[in-house]
C-alpha cells in the first residue's frame, strides 16, 4: 500500500454569481477567469419525453449519449439538446452506466444483467461483452452487479464491480483478465459499493467508494495511493480536458468540481437533487442524469422532476 491522505470537509463556500454555482475561496489561481454554470432549462426535452436517465456521457464531437433505464435505450443528442438518434438494442436488464471509450466506442454497463458491453460508435454493432448475462459471480469472467468502466493508457479496462463484489477488475483491451483488487469493508483499500471509476492524466485509478463517502486512488496495478473524503458521496465521476474532476453527489444534491491532481475544491453546482451520474463535454459544459422514478422518496412535487440536465459553463474574463 502507498501513502494514504485524508482531507477534512471543506466549508465556507462563496457564492459565485449564478444561483446554481458556488466556488471555493481563491488561492494561487486568483487571476484565473471566474467560472459559473447556468442551468439550461428544458434542455433535451421534458421528463415525459426523456424518461429516467441513469447515465450520460459526451463524445469528441459534442454529442451527448443518455442511457435510459426505463426504456433500456440510448438517446443521442446534439449540444443543443436535439435528439439525433434513438438506439433500441438489448443493452441491459438494468441500465446503469455509459461511457464513450477510446476511438469513440460506446460502453454500456448492465447492473443486474452483470455485463459490460462495447458497441461501435454508431451503436449498431456489438464488439465485445464482458460477463455472462444473468449470472453473478466473483471470477475473472463473472461480475456481481457492476457499475462503471474506465480506460487505461494502454487500452486496459477497469470495471467497478460494484453492488455485489466490492472490487475493481482489470482487463486488457481484448477483454482478457489481468487482476482484481478490493473487498467489502471500511478500511483503506476496501469498498462499500464502488459505484464509479475513472483514470486520470497521471494514470491513477479513481474509484468512487459511494457508501464510504470517499474517493480511493490507486495506481494501475491496484496499489493504494490516496484517499479523499472531502468531496461528498461519489455516485458519478468525470474528468475533463483541463484536468478537472467532477463528482456527482446524490446525498448532498451537489456536483463537486476539484483539481484532479490534488483534489483541491474549485467550485460546486448546487441543487442537483437525486443526481446519479455526471459528464462534461469539450467546452466544459456539465451534464447530469438521474433514474429516480417519478414516485417515491426523491420528489416532493411533480414540478421538481428532472432526468437529464445541462449546465452551461460561463467564464467571466
Amino acid at each position: 500500500m502507498g501513502r494514504v491522505s485524508s482531507w477534512a470537509a471543506v466549508a465556507s463556500l462563496v457564492v459565485a454569481g449564478a444561483p446554481a454555482c458556488q466556488r471555493a475561496a481563491d488561492g494561487d489561481g486568483a487571476t484565473a477567469p471566474s467560472v459559473t454554470y447556468e442551468l439550461v432549462n428544458g434542455w433535451g426535452g421534458t421528463p415525459e419525453d426523456l424518461g429516467t436517465v441513469t447515465a450520460v456521457d459526451a463524445d469528441d464531437d459534442g454529442n451527448i449519449y443518455a442511457f435510459r433505464r426505463n426504456a433500456n435505450a440510448v438517446l443521442k443528442l446534439d449540444s443543443d439538446g436535439n435528439a439525433l438518434e434513438h438506439w433500441d438494442h438489448n443493452f441491459a436488464q438494468w441500465a446503469h452506466g455509459i461511457r464513450v471509450g477510446p476511438g469513440g466506442s460506446i460502453w454500456t454497463v448492465d447492473g443486474q444483467g452483470h455485463q459490460i458491453k462495447k458497441w461501435s460508435h454508431d451503436g449498431r454493432e456489438l464488439l465485445m461483452t464482458l460477463g455472462e448475462y444473468g449470472v453473478a459471480g466473483e471470477t475473472p469472467d463473472l461480475f456481481n452487479r457492476p457499475t462503471d468502466v474506465a480506460f487505461g493508457p494502454d487500452g486496459d479496462l477497469f470495471v467497478s464491480d460494484g453492488y455485489g463484489n466490492n472490487r475493481v477488475a482489470k482487463y486488457d483491451g481484448n477483454g482478457q483478465f489481468i487482476t482484481a483488487w478490493g473487498e467489502p469493508g471500511t478500511e483503506p483499500g476496501q469498498f462499500n459499493l464502488p459505484h464509479t471509476i475513472v483514470v486520470d492524466a497521471r494514470n491513477r485509478v479513481l474509484v468512487g467508494d459511494r457508501e464510504n463517502a470517499r474517493i480511493q486512488i490507486f495506481d494501475l496495478d491496484g496499489n493504494l495511493l490516496e484517499i479523499w473524503d472531502h468531496l461528498g458521496s461519489p455516485y458519478g465521476l468525470a474528468i475533463d480536458d483541463s484536468d478537472q474532476l467532477y463528482v456527482a453527489d446524490l446525498v448532498n444534491a451537489r456536483i463537486w468540481i476539484a483539481r484532479a491532481a490534488d483534489g483541491e475544491l474549485l467550485r460546486t453546482i448546487e441543487d442537483t437533487k437525486a443526481i446519479h451520474w455526471v459528464a462534461v463535454d469539450g467546452q466544459g459544459n456539465v451534464y447530469a442524469a438521474t433514474p429516480a422514478p417519478p414516485t417515491g422518496q426523491f420528489w416532493d412535487d411533480p414540478s421538481e422532476i428532472w432526468y437529464l440536465r445541462k449546465y452551461r459553463k460561463i467564464e467571466d474574463r
